[in-house]
């Protein structure tokens, strides 16, 4: 195990791609999906994640700092599938009248990862607050449907070592603050960092 800065040292010195890795987290828990002890929300991180979301919204009104603009008419095309997500857009951010009427869409949406939740910011009100932070570097994260882990990003192996290191600080204060209810106090069992193809190095969480 390593500290927090030598895990990220060793992430980046290990890291062999031939572009701009992403520095991933994956997390181990100690928790019972069964027994609906799950995670889900999303989070800014202060130096972003390195990735530009390309962000579609559905809402009554323009949005000026949208990526894609919806109306009703394009959920068709997204069932139909000549509107791809994933390909024309990363994320939807919607007002909650038309959950109703993009639930029409769900079997695409859902697998791939972008149906709008109020957990996670994408169901509201405030849709240019929404985008905003989607586009300054907001991650969602989540356990797995099946499995107690959770996995997401910190950013670039191109950051600097203090940039990963705050961002890292963001995510495990906001994981430890969506704590699921009747779970032990150490609920957290192991954290790994590691870049899109390299080697995986285990954080010592009591350093933390």
């Amino acid at each position: 195990m390593k500290s927090l800065l030598e895990a990220i040292q060793e992430v980046k010195t290990n890291s062999k791609e031939a572009f701009n890795a992403t520095v991933e987290v994956h997390v181990n828990l100690e928790t019972d999906i069964k027994k609906g002890h799950t995670v889900r929300y999303s989070t800014p991180l202060p130096f972003g994640t390195g990735k530009t979301k390309k962000v579609a919204v559905l809402a009554s009104k323009k949005i000026s700092n949208a990526d894609i603009e919806l109306t009703e008419d394009d959920i068709e095309k997204i069932v139909k599938g000549t509107l791809k997500p994933k390909v024309d857009f990363d994320v939807i951010v919607t007002e909650p009248r038309y959950m109703a009427k993009l639930a029409k869409a769900a079997r695409v949406l859902g697998p791939a990862g972008v149906m709008p939740n109020p957990k996670t910011g994408t169901v509201t009100e405030e849709i240019e607050k929404a985008v905003t932070e989607i586009k300054k570097g907001q991650i969602e994260v989540k356990t797995e449907k099946d499995a107690p882990l959770v996995h997401t990003i910190i950013g670039k192996v191109s950051f600097k070592d203090e940039e990963l290191v705050e961002n890292f600080k963001t995510f495990y204060a906001s994981l430890k603050q969506n704590k699921p209810q009747k779970t032990k106090p150490d609920w957290i069992k192991n954290i790994f960092l590691v870049s899109s193809m390299g080697k995986s190095v285990e954080v010592d969480i009591a350093s933390l």
